[in-house]
C-alpha cells in the first residue's frame, strides 16, 4: 500500500466530504479500481483514528516494564 499525491481533479471519497482529493491511497492486491482518493483533512483524521487503535510495540513494552518496576 502506498500514498501518492493526486494529480487528477477528483473529490474526496470518504464520508460526506466534498473537498478536492489531494492524495491517492494505492492498494497492492485490488482489481481495476485500486485507489482511494482522500483530501488532506480526511487523511489526518484517518491517521489519528489508526493511531488510537495501533500502538507501536516499543511503547507497549515500556509501559509493561514501568508497571513491573512499580510493583517491586
Amino acid at each position: 500500500m502506498e500514498i501518492d499525491d493526486n494529480t487528477t481533479r477528483v473529490r474526496c471519497e470518504l464520508g460526506a466530504c466534498k473537498n478536492r482529493a489531494e492524495h491517492a491511497i494505492r492498494f497492492d492486491r485490488v482489481g481495476i479500481r485500486s485507489r482511494l482518493y482522500v483530501c488532506d483533512k480526511c487523511l489526518r483524521e484517518l491517521y489519528e483514528a489508526i493511531a488510537c487503535k495501533i500502538v507501536p510495540k516499543s511503547i507497549e513494552t515500556a509501559k509493561k516494564r514501568g508497571a513491573k518496576k512499580e510493583r517491586k
